[in-house]
């Protein structure tokens, strides 16, 4: 410590740590919300890419005149594309960049609602695309470990995609 121009060897006044620990706590309370918002960032960025998959596919399938399939994965976190042969098997679609996509580690599905297969929480569901920009109706359901929730509704007549806080049973 300095005192009177020279050193002595006394240690640090209680006010000097009171000084040490408001600081640290402004820090630190200025740094949670970042952290915090980091999560939701996370779950905003997989439902924009989800979107984008959505548009792609819904161009693709009109434009080749094929049926293209958004795959799933509600166990292993993963949604994939596929597309059907003319034999009627779904096989994977991978030469196009569209190879199997991982959620973040913070951001998982909670489930997934079509007309044909009903509300899944477990195991795989999918999401058909038609020639002529049809789409199976779907709603998405994102959320993160601080449990916000994000809902894809996906329109079946123009394949467009709303994104809604908060979970949504239905859309109308």
């Amino acid at each position: 410590m300095w005192k009177a121009g020279i050193w002595t060897k006394r240690g640090f006044t209680f006010i000097e740590l009171a000084v040490v620990l408001l600081i640290l706590g402004v820090v630190a309370a200025l740094a949670f919300p970042t952290l915090q918002r980091l999560t939701e960032d996370e779950l905003k960025l997989a439902a924009r890419h989800l979107v984008r998959t959505v548009y792609f596919l819904a161009d693709r399938a009109a434009a080749t005149k094929r049926v293209y399939r958004l795959n799933y994965d509600l166990d292993r976190q993963e949604y994939w594309v596929t597309s059907r042969s003319a034999e009627g098997e779904f096989n994977p679609v991978t030469s196009d960049g569209s190879a199997r996509t991982t959620l973040p580690e913070t951001v998982q599905f909670k489930d997934v609602a079509t007309l044909r297969q009903g509300k899944v929480t477990l195991g795989e569901a999918y999401t058909d695309f038609y020639p002529l920009r049809r789409v199976d109706k779907t709603l998405l359901h994102l959320t993160d470990r601080n449990q916000h929730v994000l809902t894809l509704a996906i329109n079946p007549i123009t394949a467009r995609v709303t994104v809604y806080e908060g979970y949504r049973e239905e859309i109308k």
